[in-house]
């Protein structure tokens, strides 16, 4: 097993400042950077997608990735396009297909971290009931799934419906990594189950991994869960 360095970008740079973290990391070996979000907040934040594209701007062969996107804050024929671009902007396109290749290269993203999220105030300002994220959420990773790999992609469902829908230019299919390990969530039969049947990886809060009982735990549960499942 091969030892990958990630590095989570702060949220409290300036423009400048965040140029010269992801240039840094890449200088210093690093293999990643991951991207938090918060759309609404009075924290400083960023929307995870816009800050990729500028980091893909600034650095040459660090792989991006998000440490999470919310996605029932998004329409998810937008993130689907909007991930699909940025991927072919990057160079994304351009990489092997093996599953090798996944987190090898000059790959945006080498994931796209996706969570349900966790501020009701936050879901209601974007028009979202906070009561209907997580299913919301679960149909959306099966029509990402759809849109980056048909022509034409049809999906209905209780909370989605969409027909005939096309995205150009389409990517290899974009690993979706899902959260649910923090250490409010961690460990919640639910989002275990979420993750085992539905995730390509997983992530944990570094609060929730510092405490090496409880994450430890969490990590025995999902082996669990992903074998019930029939998944390697």
């Amino acid at each position: 097993m091969t030892l990958r360095l990630d590095w989570t970008v702060p949220t409290t740079l300036t423009p400048a400042g965040l140029s010269e973290f992801a240039v840094t990391a890449e200088n210093l070996g690093y293999h990643h950077l991951s991207v938090p979000e918060h759309l609404v907040s009075s924290a400083p934040a960023y929307e995870s997608l816009t800050l990729v594209a500028f980091l893909a701007a600034v650095t040459t062969r660090i792989e991006l990735a998000t440490a999470m996107t919310i996605l029932p804050h998004r329409p998810v024929v937008l993130a689907a396009k909007q991930a699909a671009q940025l991927a072919h902007l990057s160079g994304g396109e351009r990489a092997p297909a093996s599953a090798d290749s996944l987190l090898r290269g000059r790959v945006w993203p080498c994931w796209l971290g996706v969570a349900v999220g966790s501020d009701p105030a936050e879901s209601t300002a974007l028009g979202v009931a906070p009561g209907a994220r997580t299913a919301l959420f679960e149909e959306q990773i099966h029509a990402l799934r759809l849109l980056w790999t048909r022509p034409q992609a049809d999906f209905a469902s209780a909370h989605l419906a969409f027909s005939g829908v096309t995205l150009t230019p389409r990517p290899r299919p974009i690993p979706l990594w899902l959260g649910g390990g923090t250490p409010r969530t961690g460990g919640r039969p639910r989002s275990l189950h979420r993750i085992a049947t539905l995730a390509d990886g997983f992530t944990m809060s570094g609060l929730l991994a510092n405490r090496v009982n409880r994450g430890g735990a969490l990590i025995a549960e999902l082996h669990t869960a992903v074998t019930e499942a029939g998944r390697d």
